[in-house]
C-alpha cells in the first residue's frame, strides 16, 4: 500500500469513527494539518470521479429494495419498484 492509499484509508477510517479530526489524529499519531490536507485531497478525488453514487441491490433479493450510498457516507435504504422515485432520491445529492 502506497502513502496515498494509506492516508486515504485513514480518512475513510476517520469518517467511520465518529471522532473529531483532532481526536482521531491524537489517537493515530498524525499531525492535524497533514490529516486536513488528506481530507481535502479525498474530497477532490471524489469530485473528480464524476460524482457517481453507488446503488446496491443484492443479487439474491427478489424484492425491490435498494441501497443508495452517497459519497459523504450517508446510506439511504429504499423499498420501491418505482424507478423514477428512486432516480429522484439519487439526484438529491
Amino acid at each position: 500500500m502506497n502513502k496515498n492509499e494509506f492516508m486515504l484509508s485513514r480518512v475513510e477510517s476517520w469518517k467511520q469513527s465518529g471522532l473529531s479530526q483532532q481526536a482521531y489524529c491524537d489517537q493515530a499519531g498524525i499531525k492535524l494539518g497533514t490529516f486536513s490536507y488528506w481530507i481535502r485531497k479525498s474530497k477532490n478525488e471524489e469530485a473528480q470521479s464524476g460524482g457517481f453514487i453507488a446503488l446496491k441491490k443484492p443479487v439474491f433479493a427478489l424484492e425491490n429494495k435498494y441501497e443508495i450510498v452517497y459519497p459523504n457516507g450517508v446510506v439511504l435504504r429504499v423499498d420501491t419498484d418505482n424507478l423514477s422515485e428512486l432516480s429522484a432520491l439519487v439526484n438529491l445529492y
